[in-house]
């Protein structure tokens, strides 16, 4: 990790200052999970994430781990649009992924994120979806018939990852004081955007890095329980599949 100090401008931090003063443009920025301002500079040829301290006067190049160990960056870049190198860029994926166990651990921190809820009973999966994510709506409509009749209890992890209307949409999800419908307003396409707050933005930054820590990088992955075990899979399950989650 290396910093540099900087000089002052009045209308930006000097951190900022740093980059474009060396040649580069800064073309986002963002309150990371960090509690640290994310920069993303662009100087022609690529894209770069740095972090500005909260002071301003530092600028900030490496990994950044929470108190728990997680990388807070791995969501940063993926927030910024950056793929570390050798991963896979995030995507929507129509074709159901082979299922893999997960430690508790992961069930656990799903258990506390800011999840919202339809349905009834102890059959409990989480999704993780894109609010733009195509099979993510088909996804949820498939599951209407088991969550109307009791068979399932869905618990919806928004997080935004494919289009930058998705942080607004996801915004509008979780400011809604009745989901369920606003869900059925995202498969009509005509839920719209609001403003997310900070509070909104880190929300759908830990269900992001949930999705990491799982091991896919595709929406919708879905977390569910059998025989003691929890389990994930991504990507829209076929008719078997489906009925296998919904225990049919």
């Amino acid at each position: 990790m290396a910093i540099w100090a900087s000089a002052s401008l009045a209308a930006i931090s000097e951190a900022e200052t740093h980059l474009t003063a060396s040649g580069a443009r800064i073309v986002q920025t963002f309150n990371s999970v960090s509690g640290l301002k994310a920069l993303v500079a662009d100087n022609g040829k690529e894209r770069r994430l740095f972090y500005a301290s909260p002071d301003g006067k530092s600028l900030i190049v490496g990994t950044v781990f929470d108190a728990k160990g997680v990388n807070v960056t791995s969501a940063d870049l993926a927030r910024a649009g950056l793929v570390p190198a050798g991963a896979a860029a995030p995507a929507p994926n129509a074709l159901p992924g082979a299922i893999r166990e997960l430690p508790s651990a992961l069930w656990d921190r799903a258990t506390k994120l800011r999840w919202f809820e339809e349905g009834k009973g102890d059959n409990v999966m989480y999704v993780i979806f894109d609010p733009n994510c195509p099979y993510c709506r088909q996804l949820w409509s498939a599951l209407r018939p088991a969550v109307q009749s009791g068979k399932v209890r869905v618990r919806w992890l928004p997080v935004a990852i494919l289009a930058d209307s998705s942080k607004g949409l996801a915004a509008a999800l979780y400011a809604s004081k009745a989901p369920a419908e606003s869900m059925q307003q995202l498969a009509n396409h005509m839920l719209s955007p609001v403003a997310p707050t900070r509070e909104n933005s880190l929300a759908t930054a830990y269900n992001l890095l949930l999705l990491r820590d799982v091991g896919f990088t595709s929406v919708p992955t879905i977390l569910f329980r059998r025989a003691g075990k929890s389990l994930a899979m991504t990507g829209e399950p076929d008719q078997s599949q489906l009925a296998s989650l919904i225990g049919r």
